[in-house]
């Protein structure tokens, strides 16, 4: 998508908006695929030509298919084949979600890769490229008139094209908790757990990254004062919440420290998560992960850019952008009670998936 159309050839593109000072890039994942620009109010208009114009002009030759499939390869191989990280996770997603497209690499397998062909990107950039499956973002200096205007100008007279619906089956629930090892280029074992929860619209969302703090996200988190401070057995604890507009993931890593079993570690894991069912959190955690939610969403509402980001976020994943402006009093109504019953009913042991990275004889 940046190597030119009919109206800008390759490189035009990137210079009309260096020239504007602009910042711009794109990124996708499991449930979008996003562009965008950072550049002076004035701009406004030439990114809206921009945006448009590759949304319908876009030219794709051999040469250049040729030259990106190397690229997408080579950051697979970066990124996954010599990642014991992004090996670790796409095998989690996978037993995660064995039928369900989320269990498919956005950056795709290498047979998948090699695979592809001109008519393959063409049919998907003709079938879902178009306004009709575009949410446009603007932030800033701009008056709502302003940015209407713009849209219509520039966006309003492409024809629409008929967006295929899709309804992938939802993933039946596992039996009992899956495991899974691979044997990687690292120096101590790690582990990390994961488990289907509900989608970015769901209440219970924001209760189940209460639980993330109470449990995994910082150095006084539950977890991480076991296994790295009291047992003393790994280096590093970390947890996420991943909200996703069909389902949900909550994910926990582990890092164990030297001789150490990520068996052992997984045990605990599994055991706090128990007792914080149980009995949940005291009112000093409670506050705590309330207090670190709410600052890390205003610090990423600290630039347009990322304001413009979490509005766009809301709306495809969650379903509204309004949503956005009610995170923190959703936060700040969480109570201890929420954080036990969604520790029980959404992270129980027989839910969970579990991906061991073991060290390679060599151990590097």
């Amino acid at each position: 998508m940046f190597k030119g159309t009919h109206r800008h050839p390759h490189a035009a593109f990137d210079r009309l908006l260096e020239r504007a000072g602009a910042q711009t890039n794109a990124a996708t994942w499991l449930d979008w695929t996003f562009y965008y620009e950072n550049l002076p109010s004035w701009g406004l208009d030439l990114a809206a030509d921009l945006e448009s114009d590759r949304m319908t002009g876009l030219i794709l030759t051999p040469e250049q298919m040729e030259a990106e499939r190397e690229v997408v390869k080579n950051e697979r191989s970066f990124r996954v084949d010599h990642d014991p990280d992004g090996a670790i996770e796409e095998a989690l997603f996978e037993e995660l979600f064995p039928t369900h497209p989320y269990g498919k690499p956005t950056l795709g397998f290498l047979d998948d890769i090699q695979a592809l062909t001109m008519a393959d990107c063409l049919d998907f950039y003709r079938t879902w490229y178009s306004p009709g499956n575009a949410t446009l973002v603007i932030a800033g200096d701009a008056t709502p008139e302003r940015a209407l205007v713009a849209a219509a100008q520039w966006f309003g007279g492409i024809l629409p094209v008929t967006v295929p619906r899709l309804d992938p089956p939802s993933e039946p629930e596992s039996p009992s908790l899956r495991t899974r090892e691979l044997v990687l280029p690292v120096a101590t074992e790690r582990v990390r757990l994961g488990w289907r929860t509900v989608p970015a619209a769901h209440p219970d969302s924001h209760v189940l990254e209460v639980v993330n703090e109470v449990l995994f996200a910082n150095e006084s988190s539950r977890v991480y004062q076991a296994l790295v401070e009291d047992l003393e057995i790994a280096s590093d604890v970390d947890g996420s919440v991943e909200p996703l507009a069909l389902d949900g993931v909550f994910v926990t890593d582990v890092v164990l420290d030297e001789g150490r079993d990520a068996g052992r570690a997984v045990d605990v894991v599994l055991d706090r998560i128990d007792r914080l069912a149980a009995e949940g959190p005291n009112p000093r955690e409670l506050q705590r992960a309330r207090n670190h939610m709410e600052s890390a969403f205003l610090r990423s509402l600290s630039s347009v850019g990322s304001r413009a980001t979490q509005l766009g976020s809301h709306e495809l994943v969650a379903g509204d952008y309004r949503r956005m402006f009610g995170f923190v009093e959703a936060v700040r109504s969480v109570t201890a009670d929420d954080v036990a019953r969604v520790a029980g009913q959404w992270l129980r042991r027989e839910r969970a998936s579990v991906v061991f990275g073991r060290p390679s004889r060599a151990g590097h």
